[in-house]
């Protein structure tokens, strides 16, 4: 029983220490980039360079962790499926 239990749970670790890290939630540079879209709109304001910087590296931030979760969730289908081919077939 308790071999049972320790297999299992080393499979588990395995799995997880091989995982892709998960990234920050991204909600906040979401709004950051819509607050200063919106504030140019509202003014009238011809978008600055430096402000154009600016949201082009949130953007890029965004797409990095988009890419993460994207390879996050891939891996973990994968394994999933891999156990259950394991444990169920």
């Amino acid at each position: 029983m308790f071999n049972y239990r320790r297999k299992k749970r080393s499979v588990w670790s395995a799995i997880r220490k091989k995982a892709p890290k998960v990234p920050d939630i991204t909600c906040p540079d979401i709004d950051t980039v819509l607050k200063i879209i919106e504030d140019l709109i509202v003014d009238g304001k011809v978008i600055k360079k430096t402000q154009k910087k600016k949201i082009d590296r949130l953007m890029e931030k965004l797409r990095t962790a988009n890419e993460k979760l994207r390879d996050s969730g891939v891996y973990w289908h994968d394994q999933a499926k891999e156990l259950c081919k394991k444990f169920i077939d």
